[in-house]
């Protein structure tokens, strides 16, 4: 697509000189490439996304609206739209594919300081960066609670997703082949069911804090510099939802082992490190707070919806887009491994949790 993006950039974008368009190989759904350029002398750096088949433009909308808000309110962490000439902030093109053309949206950003240490499935950042990263996930949520969004543009929150999410996956296990991930979801469907049906609590969900979460926040969607925090980016998963859904999200990317016998346990000591951090830090701001008792009792239900969604995710990647057998199977055994370990150990992760309630 190289050749084309160059005739885009360069009739829809005033960058100056173009220098470079390389593809960044670190993304998964979406197709994102480096930009560099060179205008009156100074070169800048930017990076393009190609957004994923089937993405909504009220998505695309709602995540342009969030970054403009919180550069409007100074969060200096993330990244800023780049307008087209036109002053839109993306652009709908045509794309060659095995299939034929077909339309994708683009959209152009800054480019963050920092190194790409780490990824979703490679999480184990130092204690320092882990600490950091939760100080900067409470300074998010501080800076842009009581954000309302622009016009309505909202996605249904992933709790009110569970009754379609089942669907699905019944659709799925009767449309199975015989590689080694079909096998091992026919084998667990019935597990995966059981889980799904267990959140039932909606009154309970509704009166806790909702904002504009990250989606995804995890150790490859942020750049570190001497482990710090440099860069918060990937907003594209962005919503109107819980406030404890994305610290559960966050914990299960941050401190959850993939490596052989330890694959799928979550690390009470990285949870108990990121939850002290995140809470001190909430405490301090002054403004949501830290997280409530409330949130807290349910952070362990919260963190086994978030792997039920690396699940959907994997599911819907998988049937939909046809991905490895092997690779997917590898993730998704990760995240039946995982909510094993959560069912086994929801007690000794409830007390650590509850150790971490600020007054």
């Amino acid at each position: 697509m190289n050749e084309s993006l160059y005739k885009i950039l360069t009739d829809f974008y005033d960058l100056g000189q173009l220098v470079r368009v390389k593809l960044n190989r670190r993304g998964y759904i979406n197709e994102t490439y480096e930009i560099e350029s060179l205008k009156e002398g100074k070169k800048c750096r930017y990076f393009l996304r190609c957004y994923r088949k089937g993405v909504l433009e009220e998505k695309i909308k709602f995540e342009h609206a969030l970054l403009h808000e919180l550069v409007q309110r100074n969060f200096e962490l993330c990244p800023r739209v780049i307008p087209t000439k036109d002053n839109t902030t993306f652009l709908k093109v045509p794309k060659e594919t095995k299939k034929g053309t077909e339309e994708v949206y683009i959209a152009l950003f800054s480019c963050l300081p920092g190194k790409d240490k780490y990824s979703w499935d490679d999480p184990l950042c130092t204690d320092a960066e882990l600490r950091d990263a939760a100080k900067i996930l409470a300074l998010y949520h501080n800076t842009i609670y009581k954000w309302k969004s622009i016009n309505n543009l909202t996605d249904q929150r992933d709790i009110d997703k569970i009754p379609f999410i089942q669907a699905q996956w019944t659709y799925y296990v009767y449309n199975t082949g015989t590689s080694v991930f079909d096998r091992y979801f026919l084998k667990q469907f019935d597990y995966l069911l059981k889980i799904l049906n267990k959140f039932e609590n909606k009154g309970v969900y509704d009166s806790m804090p909702h904002l504009a979460v990250h989606g995804d926040y995890h150790p490859g969607n942020l750049k570190f510099q001497d482990e710090k925090v440099s860069g918060v980016f990937d907003f594209d998963w962005s919503k109107m939802d819980m406030r404890c859904l994305d610290v559960s999200q966050a914990i299960y990317f941050f401190c959850t082992a993939w490596k052989e016998i330890s694959d799928g346990i979550l690390l009470l000591d990285r949870v108990d490190s990121f939850l002290e951090a995140y809470q001190n830090t909430a405490k301090a701001l002054k403004g949501i707070g830290p997280l409530s008792r409330l949130e807290l009792e349910y952070l362990p239900e919260m963190i086994q919806m978030s792997n039920l969604f690396i699940v959907k995710w994997a599911l819907d990647e998988f049937y939909s887009n046809g991905r490895d057998p092997q690779e997917y199977f590898t993730y998704l055994r990760h995240c039946i491994l995982c909510a094993q370990w959560l069912e086994r150990n929801r007690d000794g992760l409830s007390s650590c949790v509850l150790s971490q309630e600020v007054w």
